[in-house]
């Protein structure tokens, strides 16, 4: 087909390639994305609690629990999606640039992602919250903690996408890698987001699995008492391991697959490495 698209009547002259090229921009689609998973998650954030963790709480220490917990869950409303986000146009500018520019590029576009996922939860959350709380939301402490800790890991994750993007430059890899990482991602988010007092998997998961340690830094953010103790007992660490973890692997990842790409990059092609005059 080559530029048969230029015979079509009217389209002499028109610059498709270059504004599909514009169109399709990280910068341009990725913003406004973010924007709607927040959008689309609040929902699901707002009855987490309901739905997997106790549908019925009873007693003060139950509906405490409840009430904290689901203030936590909106005010990080598409977090976790974003960082998926973030990884994905990391990957996305790296097929569009070299590993320097591309970086360049990545980490202040996850850093606007990051503002734009707060700036659309934050407002939804508050005016879903209601009077209850004493303490507001950038008051308290755990709720800042577990915010802070999502919102650095966008760029984190966008500089891991463009490490992991320079590795799959053939179409062949790129697709069915892309199959495999949303179910596989969604699975780790979910086995993060239903812990409950502890992280009860192998430690080493948190530490291995970036989405697991960001799941889990929400759920135990609100879910660290025993409520079912008579009197509640505090259990877990209110989320502050799992949030460590999410910061070092995926600043260990963003790391090692950005060498690799960088090694694989100054890797000459296999004619160059053929003894001269072999077939």
């Amino acid at each position: 087909m080559g530029k048969a698209w230029q015979m079509l009547p009217g389209m002499a002259g028109v610059g498709l390639p270059p504004l599909w090229r514009t169109v399709t921009h990280p910068a341009v689609w990725s913003l406004p994305a973010m924007a709607l998973l927040v959008l689309v998650a609040m929902p699901f954030n707002d009855g987490f609690y309901n739905f997997w963790v106790n549908y019925d709480a009873q007693g003060d220490a139950q509906q405490y629990e409840q009430l904290y917990a689901t203030r936590v869950f909106r005010y990080t409303s598409g977090f976790l999606c974003g960082q998926l986000l973030a990884l994905l146009a990391g990957a996305a500018l790296a097929r569009r640039y070299g590993q320097m520019k591309a970086l360049a590029a990545a980490v202040p576009l996850a850093i606007l992602l990051a503002g734009v996922s707060f700036a659309v939860a934050y407002p939804l959350a508050r005016a879903r919250e209601g009077s209850f709380f004493a303490t507001p939301p950038l008051g308290d402490p755990v709720l800042v903690r577990v915010l802070l800790c999502e919102l650095a890991a966008y760029p984190l994750y966008a500089a891991a996408g463009v490490g992991l993007g320079g590795r799959l430059r053939r179409r062949a890899m790129r697709w069915p890698l892309v199959l495999l990482l949303l179910p596989g991602w969604a699975v780790a988010t979910m086995t993060g987001l239903l812990q409950d007092d502890r992280f009860t998997a192998p430690s080493g998961l948190l530490w291995a699995v970036p989405p697991i340690a960001a799941g889990t830094a929400i759920a135990l953010a609100g879910l660290s008492m025993d409520v079912w103790a008579a009197p509640p007992v505090l259990v877990g660490d209110w989320g502050r391991s799992a949030g460590a973890a999410l910061l070092v692997s995926a600043a260990a990842y963003a790391l090692g697959w950005n060498l690799l790409a960088n090694r694989a990059g100054r890797r000459p092609p296999p004619d160059a490495r053929r003894p001269h005059g072999s077939t």
